[in-house]
């Protein structure tokens, strides 16, 4: 037997009232920025300045393709530390001027999005880590790598993303080859600090044995051209 329950308009009006609210509700919640999209939508405009302004006016200049990278590398590293700093200048870790305080940051609809404390990590991540261009990686791990200069027994010339060479970890003298795709950048110069995605050739040998934080040595025969350090492990059977 089923009853049928008469609902009158206005209740009917007030359910549906009721149903569109929390609907909008959560639609609000959802589109509600996070702590981490604000610092990424920091980094993506600094990556719109390189990508837009750079291109239009660097060009006129008419530098050759080297001068042109060495330039775009130092307004990148430029806007790195502007955009970093001012984070962590909301954040309290770092002083705006002369001031140094903790910024509460809401947005439009007064949503907190951050109560002081909890940029510098995110913020680390995307300027230091390349999080967004590393997220999607298919490479073995990133990692920081330092370019010795001529004085320290480098090379005397740059060398260009899918560079490879010879690398020993810190921990073990086995020696494996390896290749370097950097971030953000097609060049290396000697004294150079760039970030790169590393794959290396004896994959089974290393499984369990990689951590975050490790370091090593590549070489050009027995030139010591650089030393690195491990950001992040992309693949996982190398994890320790």
């Amino acid at each position: 037997m089923y009853k049928i329950k008469y609902i009158s308009a206005p209740e009917m009006f007030m359910s549906a009232t009721k149903i569109i609210t929390e609907n909008i509700k959560k639609e609000i919640l959802i589109k509600q920025m996070t702590t981490e999209e604000f610092v990424k939508n920091f980094y993506i405009e600094k990556q719109n300045i390189l990508d837009s302004d750079f291109k239009t006016k660097i060009k006129d200049l008419n530098l050759d393709e080297i001068k042109t990278e060495k330039l775009k590398q130092t307004i990148s590293n430029l806007l790195t530390d502007t955009f970093y700093t001012i984070l962590l200048g909301l954040d309290g870790s770092a002083s705006i001027g002369n001031s140094q305080e903790v910024f509460k940051i809401y947005d439009e609809e007064n949503n907190l999005i951050s109560e002081g404390g909890d940029l510098e990590g995110h913020a680390y991540e995307y300027f230091h880590e390349n999080k967004l261009e590393t997220e999607n990686s298919k490479c073995d791990f990133i990692a920081q790598i330092y370019f010795n200069k001529e004085n320290e027994g480098g090379r005397t010339h740059h060398v260009k993303s899918d560079y490879r060479s010879q690398l020993v970890f810190n921990f073990d003298d086995y020696q494996t080859s390896h290749r370097q795709i950097y971030i953000d950048t097609n060049y290396a110069f000697p004294g150079d600090i760039v970030n790169a995605e590393v794959d290396i050739l004896s994959q089974e040998y290393f499984y369990g044995k990689l951590k975050a934080g490790m370091g090593f040595k590549f070489y050009e025969s027995s030139q010591l051209i650089g030393t690195g350090r491990v950001i992040k492990i992309i693949n996982s059977k190398l994890k320790k």
